[in-house]
Order: C-alpha cells, then structure tokens, then sequence
C-alpha cells in the first residue's frame, strides 16, 4: 500500500474539534444539533481522514475527545463504508496500523475497535497486510504496540474465527495458533490474557490448527494455573471448561489434578473466576465418566457449591414453603 500523505486543513480540523467538544455536552438541543451537522459532513469523504487524523495524530487533544473521533469513524465505517473513495479507506488503513501502539490504552483500543470494524465490513481478503503486519508487531519490543497488536488480534479472533481457519486466506491459523502460544509466558499479564483469549476461540471450533498444539496448549494452561491475574485465571478456567468438552480424552490422565485445581478457582477470590470455574462442574457432569472422576471429590466439592450458591429473596419463599410442605406431609 502506498503512503497516503495526506493533511487537514486547520479551519476543517478546528470546526471538527468544536463538534467533538459540543458532542460531548448534556444539553439535548447542542446534541441534536451535533448529530445534524455530522450527518452533514459524511457527504465530504475527507471527513472521515479528519476523524482519523483526530485519533491517531492530535495528541495534543485530551484522549475521551480523540476517542470520540475514532468511535464517531467506527459509526461511519458501518453505515456508509462501501461509499468510501479508495484513498480514504487506505488512509484509515494506514493510520490505525501506524497508532497501534499509540501510549494511550484507551486510544489502542478504540483503533482495535476500528480495524475489527473495517474488517467486519470490508472482510479480510480485502485488507492482505492487515495479519502479517499485527504478528509482526508482536514480536516490538515496545510493550505498547505488542499490546495494541494483541488487542486487535483479540477483537479480529472473536469475530472472525472461521475466516480465519479457512483456504481463502491460506489458513493463517497454522501461523497464528504457535505464535499465540508463545506469549503464555509472557511477563505482562495484559499480554498472556490476550494470548489465552485469542486461542479460546477456536477450542469449540476443534480447529485443526489449535488441535495439531493441543498437548503444547494444556502444558502452557497448566502452567499458568496459579497465575496471579486474576483475568489470566479465569481465561484458563474458560479454556478448561471447553476443553472438557472436546478433548477430553487429553485431560484423562490429569483429571484428578484437574478436579483439585477447579475446587480451588471455585473458591477463587475473584467472583469472576469462580463463576468461570463453577461452568467446569457443569461440563463434567455431561460427561460419561463424571460419576468415576467425582465420587471420590464429593464430599469436599457439595459443600463449596453450597457455600457459593446465592439465592433471591423470592427464592428463598419458594425454598421456606417447599420445607413446610416436606415437614407437614413428613408429619402425617
């Protein structure tokens, strides 16, 4: 793709800046009068580089406000992205793969928001240096772009799994899957949940690719186990869960090691987790060997899920007048 050199002009940019600010107003009538005149100028196809340049280039603007820019982009890319000139496409192309690794969180995330968009819109196939350029990134020393990359790469594995898996594309899976799994040990913790995150969503799938490294997979969630994030946990928990589902031949040999682990993240700390871990209990029991795995866990494993169950006020009448009705028909 060429560089598309393209700049605003200031009495443009300076009008898009007062709307953004305006936008931003809880007045009723400035917000009518805001969604009007943008309505307005998505009949320019510059506007949209305006929007863009807002994001990733004008940092001397607060980051809620070059957000904005990016997420009023995201609005325009999914009404009216087939009406969008070929140079502006490839400006909003070039623009969120040189921000990736923007020093804002929030300012990365709102460009992952936008290349998942322009790739739901505008598929795959049509952006080709979009995948080789994220992996790439990977491998940046610069925490901030191996991060941002990650996060798009997230965003592209949860909407675009089967695309991903497919002839079309040439099976970037196959490339993709090894190099998830290089970041389980990863020292950002970020990092290591967008690597557990990405891999998670081609487990229900049995992707052949993530099938071919599934014995390299459960070492990598083993080790991770006793992660001191609390998102890394519960990725694992997930992982787990729908490994039990599909691959449960893999998980036999450590099944005992496995139910102990779950009865711990089921107790977890993080409410989250434990609601996570809790879906394992689920799994397992639709599964013929449930009753040879749990007999000897029950007695531990009955009182954790009745320490951790919480039952509504209306639940707990229902409960109240099922109990008179045992003691009543008990005592006649």
């Amino acid at each position: 793709m060429a560089v598309n050199l393209w700049q605003p002009e200031d009495g443009g940019l300076q009008q898009i800046l007062q709307l953004l600010r305006e936008s931003q107003s809880p007045d009723n009538a400035t917000q009518r009068a805001v969604q009007q005149k943008l309505e307005e100028l998505n009949k320019y196809p510059d506007f949209n580089n305006y929007l863009i340049f807002v994001l990733t280039k004008l940092t001397s603007e607060d980051e809620p406000t070059r957000s904005l820019s990016g997420l009023i982009l995201k609005n325009n890319i999914r009404a009216h992205y087939e009406k969008f000139p070929p140079e502006v496409t490839d400006f909003i192309k070039q623009e969120c793969l040189g921000s990736i690794g923007d020093p804002s969180p929030l300012i990365r995330a709102t460009i992952g928001i936008l290349v998942t968009t322009i790739v739901a819109k505008g598929s795959l196939e049509n952006w080709p240096g979009l995948l080789p350029s994220l992996c790439q990134n990977l491998d940046s020393e610069d925490y901030n772009v191996c991060e941002g990359a990650f996060g798009a790469l997230q965003k592209i594995c949860e909407d675009s799994a089967e695309v991903l898996d497919t002839e079309a594309l040439n099976r970037p899976l196959n490339i993709l899957i090894p190099k998830f799994l290089q970041f389980f040990k990863h020292n950002s913790a970020k990092i290591r949940s967008h690597a557990i995150a990405c891999v998670n969503q081609f487990i229900i799938s049995r992707s052949q690719a993530l099938m071919m490294h599934v014995d390299s997979f459960l070492e990598n969630l083993f080790f991770l186990s006793t992660d001191e994030d609390s998102e890394v946990r519960k990725n694992v928990c997930r992982a787990l869960v729908m490994l039990v589902e599909v691959r449960m031949d893999r998980l036999i040999p450590h099944i005992n090691n496995l139910v102990e682990y779950m009865l711990m993240r089921t107790q977890d700390p993080d409410q989250t987790v434990a609601l996570e871990a809790c879906e394992f209990w689920l799994s397992l029991a639709e599964q013929p060997i449930c009753k040879e795995v749990l007999t000897a866990h029950t007695d531990r494993l009955i009182p954790v899920l009745i320490h951790g169950m919480k039952y509504s006020e209306i639940d707990i009448i229902l409960l109240k007048a099922l109990i008179m009705k045992f003691t009543v028909s008990f005592c006649h």
